[in-house]
């Protein structure tokens, strides 16, 4: 009969708590951390084993035996002892303490000893109580324990392994284990075994002898004769191994009263803040914490109780319903008169006048921009963006104090800061009454990041602006689309003929298990690369072009491809979602969607329409300016170069912006050591991809693939760039070890980009923390520096009344629709504001290096480049 969780409801847990460490740390694929990037994989796992534990045995003595750092006595005895043991990853050491502290949380005796493994304090333990106990780890230094009265158990595989298992796996008692193992060696502590025994003939020699000793003093039974003479040999080492592998049981232990190691109560105030300071929402809803309640009053008043509410009140909290039931839910914060134990809602109806004298007050919000499109037809947008400094988004200032998040939630909010669980389907009044309390913790945090002034003079009002450009939208000539889309389709029909001559059938061309059989089944191409699953070979656009000088066909699939995606990502969109009212199209701006603190653009994605090629063009005129208006297109000039200057400070790359030289020329001048003017345009194209590379953290095998050259020449190149701009070099290193210190970096604005990669084991994953380190606060900056023109641009177009209008922001570039007469205005104010947009708000932020801005214009988007 197989053992049963059951049978052992009370019989005490002996843990080994570095095999558990480990065992959970590698069980867990990926990497796992905090939001900041403190790593968490190990303590998350340890603690889902220990609650399972927990959960399955009624103990009343359970106990961790932890290794303490430090040599034991077998490092003293034997120097090689664990030599070839890789050291604890970097991730994992800074784990360990609250390993500790979550093992007594949950009311566990930590028990370690300097000079001792955790395995010898089990052994001391077993030998001073006599009671049954399971060692909790599948680890064979224990298995000499195994008796009557002790059991081990794998708690991953819920696996028991007792004295009849042993003996029917070994053949001889579990206490002449060790015997056994002195012959075979272990090469995991690197204790290494007798040359040519392994374990059927160790297995042998043990049943047969009984012990080492026996065994040596009866060598001449021994047979083979080969056999004699290596354990003759090798009879020291055979001695000392024993000595080393045996398990010490005069350890002493913090007690010997065996109630010292019942199980106590779990704090679980402590294991609540642990759990939410290590970010475990998981374990947070397994227990059951005390959650705050949501007390509030509703009240259904008359107007003119209202406004002298309002008149009495310095702050509210704001949060409105759907468009179809435009009323308010206001929770006046506690000033004034309120009660501090009561939360006041108010709900009423919502009218203008109403609607501007709450305007003036100090508003708390979740979600601002979405608001402002619901109360779009009753707010005027200037005094909305005049009055910013009163209003607070709880959204962006959780999105500024970690970056990284997929989502940001209220309910996770509230969950995290308040301890009180919002459920989807929460009265609207709960979420204001939320929002009031959360406001108070929030702008804390900001404070301590020392991101109040940022929030409030660029995020918060550039919410303004972005909602504005979302209304606004940009017109596309519909007739003009029409007949692209008609040109894409005949296009597409022509090539489908060309590749089904040339395949000698046909075929669908979009699917690419039809283009793999033609590929490499009728065509019988070279297949060079698998899908993922592996289960089919790849048709994706490494392989294609690698495949171009195979066949004919690769070229005219290529083209189809690219025609076919260019017609259904932009094309098929625009004929959709303009629209037909007034012909323009709108897009959604996330200002919380990147890590980075670039805009991302959605529903449909603004950002990515091509910029080159004929048929890029083709698809940017279909953007066109109101009649009477151009568009207007702002572009900065290499601007995460130069970024990569000011924070590199390197005396080469900052005199070559002030000079105004062109640096990728010049870059090339440098690395090929030839006058600028004897440059090659092929030159120049090798020297921009370094340069960006250089930006990107690209690695020498990453530039040999996108210049398509050999990794020596790649490295070769990178070290010629080095060596002229030292300092850029002397950034990257100083960067990646903040990085690796403090777990995030930073850009211009102070913004923080918490990097978890960073301290993966996994070395892909740790050159990817790295290349995110050097170039986050290059990007990050360029995306401060965009973000404030945008804000600055606005401010400015209202304070002069002018009638030009923010539309596009794609990466770099932001694009205006410009009436006629005001276009020589916004062509110097436009460029004026983006070289230094910080001074217009009020920001002590400066760049080492002159800001270029590159201006066109035209009745098209394609006309302004």
């Amino acid at each position: 009969m197989r053992l049963r969780k059951e049978d052992f409801k009370d019989w005490a847990l002996l843990i080994d708590g570095s095999s558990f460490i480990y065992r959970a740390y590698y069980a867990i694929q990926g990497h796992l951390s905090t939001s900041k990037g403190f790593p968490t994989k190990a303590i998350y796992g340890v603690t889902q084993m220990l609650l399972k534990i927990l959960k399955n045995f009624n103990s009343e003595i359970i106990v961790w035996f932890a290794d303490e750092k430090g040599p034991t006595f077998r490092h003293l005895t034997y120097k090689e002892y664990k030599a070839t043991r890789p050291g604890m990853p970097d991730d994992l050491k800074v784990q360990i303490s609250y390993i500790k502290r979550i093992v007594e949380t949950l009311g566990i005796p930590y028990v370690f000893k300097e000079g001792y493994e955790a395995d010898d304090l089990i052994a001391s333990f077993v030998k001073a109580f006599p009671i049954k106990a399971l060692i909790v780890a599948p680890d064979k230094d224990l298995y000499s324990l195994i008796s009557e009265r002790i059991i081990l158990y794998d708690p991953v595989r819920e696996i028991f392994f007792d004295k009849e298992d042993f003996q029917k796996k070994f053949g001889f008692e579990p206490e002449k284990f060790l015997e056994f193992r002195a012959l075979i060696g272990d090469p995991s502590d690197n204790i290494k075994g007798i040359p040519g025994i392994g374990e059927k003939t160790a297995k042998d020699l043990i049943q047969r002898f009984g012990t080492l000793q026996n065994l040596l003093e009866n060598i001449q039974m021994i047979t083979p004769p080969k056999l004699r003479e290596r354990i003759l040999t090798h009879q020291q080492i055979i001695l000392e191994n024993l000595k080393l592998l045996k398990l010490k049981y005069d350890a002493e232990l913090p007690s010997y009263e065996l109630s010292y190691y019942q199980k106590k109560e779990i704090d679980y105030q402590t294991l609540k803040n642990l759990f939410k300071e290590l970010e475990f929402k998981k374990f947070l809803k397994e227990f059951n914490f005390q959650t705050e309640p949501i007390r509030y009053e509703v009240q259904r008043i008359n107007k003119e109780n209202l406004l002298e509410i309002l008149k009495q009140t310095d702050g509210l909290s704001f949060y409105v319903e759907e468009a179809q039931n435009l009323s308010l839910l206001l929770v006046p914060t506690l000033y004034g008169y309120f009660s501090p134990r009561n939360d006041l809602c108010l709900e009423v109806g919502l009218t203008e006048d109403i609607l501007t004298q709450i305007l003036t007050k100090r508003l708390f919000f979740f979600d601002f921009k979405s608001l402002l499109h619901i109360l779009k037809d009753k707010i005027n947008i200037r005094d909305i963006f005049f009055n910013i400094a009163k209003y607070t988004d709880l959204m962006l200032i959780s999105y500024l104090i970690d970056p990284t998040k997929k989502k940001y939630d209220l309910s996770e909010l509230s969950f995290s800061y308040l301890d009180t669980i919002l459920e989807p389907k929460s009265p609207s009044c709960q979420k204001a009454v939320i929002i009031k309390r959360l406001s108070k913790y929030l702008e804390e945090e900001l404070v301590k990041e020392d991101l109040t002034e940022w929030f409030h003079k660029v995020e918060m009002p550039l919410n303004v602006v972005l909602f504005a450009m979302e209304n606004t939208g940009i017109k596309i000539d519909i007739s003009y689309v029409k007949g692209l889309n008609q040109e894409f389709t005949e296009r597409l029909m022509e090539l489908e003929e060309r590749l089904f001559t040339l395949a000698g059938c046909r075929f669908n061309p979009r699917s690419s298990q039809d283009v793999g059989k033609i590929l490499f089944e009728r065509l019988k191409l070279p297949k060079l690369k698998y899908t993922p699953k592996g289960t089919q070979p790849s048709t994706n656009l490494e392989v294609l072009e690698e495949l171009k000088s195979h066949h004919p066909i690769i070229e005219v699939l290529l083209k189809y491809r690219n025609l076919f995606k260019l017609k259904s990502t932009y094309v098929d969109v625009l004929l959709k979602q303009t629209s037909l009212v007034d012909h323009r199209i709108r897009t959604n701006y996330n200002q919380t969607g990147t890590a980075t603190g670039r805009l991302s653009s959605q529903n449909p994605n603004l950002q990515n329409i091509p910029l080159k090629g004929e048929e890029g063009i083709k698809i940017r005129r279909a953007f066109v300016a109101e009649e009477g208006c151009y568009l207007c297109s702002f572009d900065y000039s290499q601007i995460e170069l130069r970024i990569l200057a000011h924070f590199s400070k390197d005396e080469y790359l900052l005199s070559s912006f002030l000079r105004g030289e062109d640096i990728h020329s010049k870059t090339a001048s440098e690395v090929f050591g030839v006058p600028l003017s004897e440059v090659t345009p092929e030159m120049r194209r090798i020297a921009k991809v370094i340069n960006f590379g250089i930006v990107y953290g690209m690695s020498p095998y990453g530039l040999a693939k996108e210049l398509n050259i050999d990794q020596s020449s790649a490295a070769n190149y990178i070290q010629r760039y080095f060596a002229r701009y030292p300092k850029v070099k002397e950034y990257i290193e100083n960067i990646t070890k903040f990085a690796q210190e403090k777990g995030y970096v930073k850009t211009i604005s102070g913004r923080k980009r918490p990097i978890p990669e960073i301290f993966s084991s996994n070395r892909q994953i740790k050159e990817l923390g790295m290349r995110i380190a050097i170039n986050t606060p290059i990007q990050g900056s360029a995306a401060d520096l965009i973000k404030t023109a945008m804000v600055a641009i606005f401010q400015e177009f209202l304070q002069r009344n002018l009638k030009s209008k923010l539309l596009l922001q794609v990466h770099d570039e932001l694009v205006l629709e410009v009436p006629e007469d005001e276009l020589e205005i916004i062509k110097d104010l436009g460029t004026q504001i983006m070289e230094n947009p910080f001074s217009y708000v009020d920001l002590p932020l400066k760049f080492d290096v002159p800001l270029k801005v590159d201006f066109s214009y035209g009745k098209s988007w394609a006309d302004c480049k």
